[in-house]
């Protein structure tokens, strides 16, 4: 499975950061290519809860589930299926986030992972997953952490 990470340093608790990363309500604000989040079923954001993130084209989602959350410490997503382009060839996918305190605040890090269909379906991920996550991981973390500055700016 190839899997990329990266992380960042706040000057915040953890317990404040996992409380606007939990925000899914908020993911569109600064997720790139994400447009909407739902959670199915209407229930709230716990391991086994499943979300449905709608893209800039409306017409594309994908449907991820909670399979760990563990407060203020570490959210697990797994992709679940999809309608986007290219999804045939993804055997599984993850998106982790874990905070951790320290003396300054807390850490980020970040890290998504997928897998392919045998041995051409690892390199064509590899190829095209690959590439797409190493630039969309520092925008990530950059909107994200654009967002956590208006958060606490706005007092929310």
């Amino acid at each position: 499975m190839a899997a990329y990470y990266t992380s960042q340093a706040y000057d915040a608790p953890s317990t404040l950061i996992w409380s606007i990363l939990t925000d899914f309500a908020t993911w569109p604000e600064w997720f790139p290519n994400v447009s909407a989040v739902q959670f199915e079923g209407g229930v709230a954001p716990a391991a086994g809860t499943r979300l449905v993130a709608v893209g800039d084209d409306l017409s594309v989602w994908t449907r991820w589930e909670i399979v760990e959350w563990r407060s203020p410490a570490r959210l697990v997503v797994e992709h679940v299926d999809s309608n986007a382009p290219m999804v045939s060839q993804v055997q599984a996918a993850y998106l982790q986030f874990d905070l951790a305190d320290d003396r300054e605040g807390c850490t980020l890090e970040v890290e998504i992972g997928a897998e392919g269909f045998g041995i051409l379906g690892d390199f064509f991920v590899g190829m095209t997953v690959g590439s797409s996550v190493r630039r969309l991981l520092p925008e990530l973390v950059d909107s994200f952490s654009d967002h956590v500055v208006r958060r606490v700016a706005d007092g929310r």
